[in-house]
């Protein structure tokens, strides 16, 4: 990696692609259709037709020729998936609701790079448009779960909190509204700070009493069934809470019933996410093993989005995951088996008069399912030819020479198991699919 931007070599692009396969695979197994939406949006579809943002974007700038026209401050790359999604919403009203959409695409950041955050890196987005139904978003955190294990990965967690429940903080604390933005700044700090130095910047930003409500909210603790009777005990006089709390629990009940694991999710009220964007339920997932490395599947329902280009609210829940956080993680576990190649066979270039031959094998192979290479490289050397598969790691060498050529026959060399055997040569792909 270059200054937050990602090259991978054959080995990590193999199994990146692995990953994607059943990642998509996922998506689709729960009904999601795919589609693709442009690098390059307008700036003001990526701001919301705000004049200023905190998001930090790459602008993109023209040279000339017919796109002279556009302004140079007009066009950016995306900086997520979410906001081309609904503006594709937006301009094709005609798809049916609620709409179940996913996309796997780059996306660019202007960021500082550092652990996790990265300036270019692959997003795998899930959202349905259309529908206030918790059952919604009870989905995507199923599909989130089902993502993980699908991938052979057991010990996640999946955080669910609710931000019409932290909404209810003002009142029950006893602060100004205004300052339940810096609160949630503060919350979403607290792996960074510790919850010594929360509670110290707390106190410092809120009076003594409504810091101590706020510690109050803060530490609930047990099981989920208990954390959901504290808060509503705590909330009892906040309508807005009591509805949060009831979408929990409703969540809850679909979550069981959909077969997730209660040991990979549980109540957190002290996860924040989307300080201005999310307007129900919001879920990250971490893994239990590096959970330094921060969210890898994260998401929430946010209705308000669409608005900038419908004019109207149109509820949406979704998640993203970060396949670049997800793979560095799966690399600090040692999770990940790679592979040099994905050619399966080589088969070895031993005489310039036998190439139709060795071509004629290949195309056989091919047929069959065996992902063949023809050696083309300049040493025609036996052995360099032996090291070259010895190096890319392909697990089987076909050898054709003068002894086979008279014998009719091809000798198939086991490169894993250090064995070879000599076989018909019109057997060979025959011996493949045994």
């Amino acid at each position: 990696m270059a200054g937050g931007f990602f090259e991978y070599g054959p080995a990590e692009s193999i199994i990146r692609q692995k990953l994607l396969t059943k990642i998509r695979k996922t998506f689709e197994d729960f009904g999601f259709d795919p589609i693709e939406t442009p690098a390059i949006e307008r700036m003001k579809v990526l701001l919301g037709g705000e004049e200023t943002s905190e998001k930090i974007i790459f602008q993109v700038r023209t040279t000339g020729g017919e796109a002279k026209d556009i302004k140079k401050d007009e066009l950016a790359l995306r900086f997520d998936l979410t906001v081309p999604l609904a503006r594709f919403v937006a301009a094709n009203p005609e798809i049916p609701k609620p709409f179940k959409r996913y996309q796997i695409g780059q996306v660019f950041r202007g960021e500082s790079p550092q652990a996790g955050r990265y300036r270019e890196f692959t997003q795998a987005d899930i959202d349905i448009v259309g529908t206030q139904s918790l059952e919604a978003d009870a989905e995507i955190i199923t599909m989130i779960y089902a993502v993980f294990k699908n991938l052979g990965i057991n010990k996640f967690t999946i955080r669910i909190n609710n931000r019409k429940i932290l909404n209810a903080l003002p009142d029950f604390a006893g602060f100004p509204e205004k300052k339940l933005f810096l609160l949630l700044r503060l919350i979403d700090k607290k792996d960074k700070i510790g919850e010594k130095g929360l509670k110290k910047e707390i106190v410092k930003l809120f009076s003594k009493k409504a810091a101590e409500k706020i510690f109050a909210f803060l530490s609930v603790s047990g099981n989920k069934e208990e954390k959901l009777a504290v808060a509503r005990d705590l909330l009892k006089n906040y309508p807005e809470a009591e509805k949060g709390i009831q979408e929990m629990v409703k969540i809850a009940r679909l979550l069981e019933a959909s077969g997730v694991d209660s040991s990979n999710w549980d109540i957190d009220f002290s996860m924040v996410r989307g300080l201005g964007y999310y307007t129900g339920p919001i879920f990250e997932t971490v893994l239990n093993a590096v959970p330094s490395i921060g969210s890898v599947f994260s998401g929430g329902r946010y209705d308000n989005l669409a608005a900038v280009f419908t004019g109207e609210k149109l509820p949406a829940v979704g998640a993203s995951l970060g396949v670049d956080r997800l793979f560095a993680a799966l690399e600090t576990l040692n999770l990940l088996k790679k592979k040099a190649t994905v050619a399966k066979a080589l088969i070895l270039n031993l005489a310039v008069e036998w190439q139709s031959d060795y071509f004629a094998f290949a195309k056989k192979l091919r047929e069959a399912g065996v992902n063949t290479a023809v050696y083309i490289g300049d040493d025609r050397a036996f052995q360099a030819q032996l090291a070259y598969a010895v190096k890319k790691e392909i697990p089987y060498v076909i050898i054709y020479g003068e002894e086979e050529r008279k014998k009719g026959t091809i000798t198939i060399k086991d490169m894993l198991k250090r064995e070879q055997k000599e076989i018909p040569k019109n057997n060979l792909a025959q011996y493949f699919k045994k």
